[in-house]
């Protein structure tokens, strides 16, 4: 029996797919395809249209914002398993940030038409794809409660915290992010960061 690819492993493992169930899975993977970009690629620009869902396989994305002559933040972190901003592939409506490869990234590149008809066909998919933008929704509301009401400590506190993993509730926290881009996502600077 033939052993399943390192990209096949690894999307099996994605929480997403696993949810979605092997028939929908199956039909999005047909006409995708998987990508390994260097730190630095860009894998959409904030108001492009959404051709693809990316879904991150391995590395670590930041999702980047910017305002004419205000600058750019770094509005959230994405790492293995999570899919970039599919709220705008669902919708048909350009992304609201930029995607940035923050370290070497494998992604999943899976054509939004595709996702989209599958989407209307599939209850398990469709039920996934719910469960995924409910928990991005969440974690706006989150990110915002944190900016608008908690000290950089807590903050700072609490990103660690949900990169420990929760079997175990202790071990070591992996940061391959850069600090700058880390600092952005909690709403501080990097000196701040790191004092």
């Amino acid at each position: 029996m033939p052993q399943p690819s390192r990209a096949t492993a690894l999307i099996e493992r994605s929480p997403f797919f696993q949810a979605a169930g092997p028939a929908a899975m199956a039909e999005l993977l047909r006409p995708s395809f998987t990508q390994i970009l260097p730190r630095g690629a860009v894998l959409f620009e904030e108001g492009d249209d959404p051709d693809f869902l990316h879904v991150v396989l391995e590395g670590r994305v930041g999702l980047q914002a910017s305002v004419p002559d205000r600058g750019k933040t770094m509005v959230e972190l994405f790492g293995p398993g999570e899919l970039c901003l599919a709220a705008a592939v669902v919708l048909r409506l350009p992304y609201l940030a930029t995607a940035v490869a923050l370290t070497e990234i494998r992604v999943l590149m899976i054509p939004g038409e595709v996702f989209r008809d599958t989407i209307s066909r599939s209850r398990e998919l469709c039920q996934a794809t719910t469960e995924l933008l409910a928990r991005h929704w969440r974690l706006m509301v989150d990110q915002v409660v944190d900016l608008k009401l908690r000290s950089a400590e807590d903050r700072l506190a609490r990103f660690i915290a949900r990169r420990v993993d929760e079997e175990s509730g202790t071990g070591v926290v992996d940061l391959p992010e850069p600090r700058t881009a880390i600092a952005a996502r909690l709403g501080m600077t990097p000196e701040t960061l790191s004092r």
